[in-house]
């Protein structure tokens, strides 16, 4: 069947969404580790949502969040980020 690319996008976007409510110092906290959570989808499948952040330069720092099904989508997972500036403000 297929990872559900839409359903997976909200996913991503709703890890990242609740990152944006934090401060820049809960960003960098999470430098060299990874939040893995298991999420039911709308459609009834099981999801894996795994963020995590990077050191992107400059004092900026970049939080992903990769979405598969457990499935082939495992090895190509869909990706969303978010970068935010060291005031806090985000990278548009």
């Amino acid at each position: 069947m297929g990872l559900n690319d839409e359903l997976a996008a909200e996913l991503a976007q709703a890890r990242l969404a609740e990152w944006q409510r934090v401060s820049y110092d809960d960003w960098r906290a999470m430098l060299d580790d990874k939040d893995v959570r298991d999420v039911l989808g709308a459609d009834g499948a099981r999801y894996r949502v795994v963020s995590y952040a990077l050191d992107d330069g400059g004092g900026r720092i970049r939080m992903v969040a990769a979405v598969d099904d457990g499935a082939w989508s495992a090895f190509v997972p869909l990706v969303r980020d978010e970068i935010m500036n060291a005031d806090g403000t985000f990278v548009e």
